[in-house]
């Protein structure tokens, strides 16, 4: 009996921390509402609501509350503003000037880099995302990020190599969300990069190594690599979709 009241009170404390996020949305809300101030609030209930429902989906593992709150804050934005939707023929008289720095707009992309950010740290690791999380503060001295992590060279460009490519594919899944587009095989297909050809080596994903090494004119030893690397990316790319169109 108490061991079920403890699990109770975890359960609790965890929904309360949730719904404390829900706050923290306030100057993004706005911001993406602007313009239909009254409907601020109406969001952020909405949200509060969907939290609470969703909550039991909350992984600590796998984010922060903060995280889980943005995702779904993001789309019962998105879903709100495309049941609002005008096309306008003409920009309002009193848009404001671009040369004006706007702190809403610089908090939401701090949102959203914090929310891309933690992706990308999910699916590389959290050894690989040292390493990068270094380099950024290094002002580029490879040279001492390689020697305190015992990285070659070789090593630390293949590290770079895989957080930019896995960067690149969550702000894509992330942007295909935004612009509410189908989980469609072409929607996942265009998140992988086209560096390297792994776009081109995605669309030819059920060819075997040899065929795609002929196509592409690269080693077999390298298209089976180029094969490993973009499976990976699309699969990246499924799992932000649906974990965003879920929230």
């Amino acid at each position: 009996m108490a061991g079920g009241n403890q699990v109770d009170l975890v359960a609790d404390k965890q929904v309360d921390e949730l719904l404390r996020n829900v706050d923290a949305m306030r100057p993004f809300v706005r911001y993406r509402m602007r313009g239909r101030p009254n409907d601020v609030d109406v969001v952020l209930q909405s949200v509060r609501e969907t939290v609470w429902h969703r909550c039991e989906a909350f992984d600590p593992s796998r984010g922060t509350p903060n995280a889980f709150v943005f995702g779904i804050t993001r789309n019962v934005v998105r879903r709100e503003l495309c049941k609002h939707f005008q096309e306008l023929d003409e920009l309002p008289e009193d848009l404001e000037s671009s040369d004006t720095p706007d702190p809403l707009a610089t908090l939401v992309r701090r949102f959203d880099a914090h929310r891309w950010m933690s992706l990308v740290a999910d699916f590389v690791g959290a050894s690989d995302w040292a390493v990068i999380t270094e380099m950024a503060l290094s002002d580029g001295d490879t040279e001492r990020v390689a020697a305190r992590h015992q990285l070659t060279t070789r090593g630390l460009r293949t590290i770079r190599d895989r957080v930019s490519l896995t960067a690149h594919t969550v702000r894509a899944a992330l942007a295909a969300v935004d612009a509410n587009l189908p989980l469609t095989g072409s929607v996942i297909l265009h998140c992988v990069p086209e560096r390297g050809g792994l776009r081109e080596v995605a669309e030819m994903i059920g060819d075997d190594a040899d065929a795609i090494a002929a196509t592409l004119h690269i080693h077999s030893g390298s298209a089976r690599a180029r094969i490993a690397t973009a499976k990976r990316l699309l699969g990246i790319a499924r799992t932000v979709i649906q974990q965003e169109m879920a929230a």
